[in-house]
């Protein structure tokens, strides 16, 4: 996947995502009677959050199918996605304490890191079935990205706010929410949305998954 090519497919998938969510503030405004609009806020809590570690999975997936088509080698690249590459061979040594296999283990290990860099995207980040904010920072520096003071900011919120309503809600919770927490919930999902395609795509640009 070429620079062009995944500039298209993180913006294509973000602006999908985005239009379902302000579709949620236009059924707000018509103004239906009380039962829909709770209905309808209830919906906005769980899609928020649907869209939030949809994009993130998807964003994710896209930067590291890039950087498998840049065609590097491993050593090139930046320690955490180093990491992702050679994660087997770590997951082989937890099975032995023998100093002479050790010592092989760092020969295969040095062998691999000259290799062309191509990693199965699942293999770099984990969203850990919930999306707390904590997951989202490991997902972040794996990726060998900062993880910015606008994410660190709204932790809060993706815990309290997105993670807890979501699960409340889908966990079968009769709980309501109002109109004004409905659209910070959706307001501050497109932020996030927007925050995180622009980290990735200026990352992609700026090849900042190379080492210093």
């Amino acid at each position: 996947m070429d620079l062009e090519k995944f500039n298209d497919k993180v913006q294509r998938d973000l602006s999908l995502r985005k239009v379902e969510l302000s579709r949620f503030s236009v059924l707000f405004q018509e103004g239906t009677d009380q039962p829909h609009q709770d209905l309808l806020h209830r919906a906005a809590v769980i899609l928020s959050y649907a869209h939030w570690e949809g994009f993130v999975k998807s964003g994710s997936s896209f930067y590291v199918k890039h950087i498998n088509a840049c065609q590097l080698p491993v050593e090139r690249l930046k320690y955490p996605l180093q990491a992702a590459y050679v994660a087997s061979r770590f997951k082989q040594a937890s099975a032995s304490s023998k100093n002479h296999f050790l010592g092989d283990l760092l020969d295969c290990i040095d062998t691999d890191r000259k290799k062309t860099f191509s990693a199965n995207p699942n293999n770099c980040f984990d969203t850990e079935s919930n999306l707390s904010s904590i997951a989202f920072k490991a997902l972040v520096q794996g990726l060998g990205l900062d993880y910015l003071g606008e994410y660190e900011t709204r932790s809060a919120f993706i815990d309290e706010k997105l993670l807890h309503g979501r699960n409340k809600v889908a966990h079968g919770e009769l709980v309501r929410f109002d109109r004004q927490d409905a659209e910070e919930r959706l307001d501050s999902v497109r932020y996030l949305l927007d925050l995180f395609s622009d980290q990735l795509l200026n990352a992609a640009r700026d090849q900042c998954y190379l080492s210093q």
